[in-house]
């Protein structure tokens, strides 16, 4: 399984709404940071040559970027239910 780092999920206007609402509901916050993650699965014993993994970094490259850095403190991971198909991939399917 490849496990490539993404865009980040929210804008700067959106964290800092909802490090309002946390604070609002008695949930103070240092820090929040959001991204999108996406996990690639790998037929079993292998791998992606340069070229592959270059073309694979060269799609999922969009948005916005951000400095990396490493999340400190809780971490939760918001994924979709298993089968859980998106508007977005039922389309890719019709075209």
């Amino acid at each position: 399984m490849l496990i490539l780092r993404g865009a980040p999920a929210l804008s700067e206007f959106r964290i800092k709404k909802l490090q309002q609402d946390l604070n609002v509901a008695g949930f103070p916050s240092c820090e929040i940071a959001t991204q999108f993650i996406h996990v690639i699965e790998l037929v079993a014993g292998t791998s992606l040559d340069a070229t592959e993994l270059s073309v694979l970094e060269k799609l999922l490259t969009y948005g916005p970027h951000r400095a990396e850095h490493t999340p400190k403190g809780l971490l939760q991971i918001v994924a979709p239910r298993p089968g859980t198909i998106s508007p977005w991939s039922s389309k890719a399917t019709d075209i």
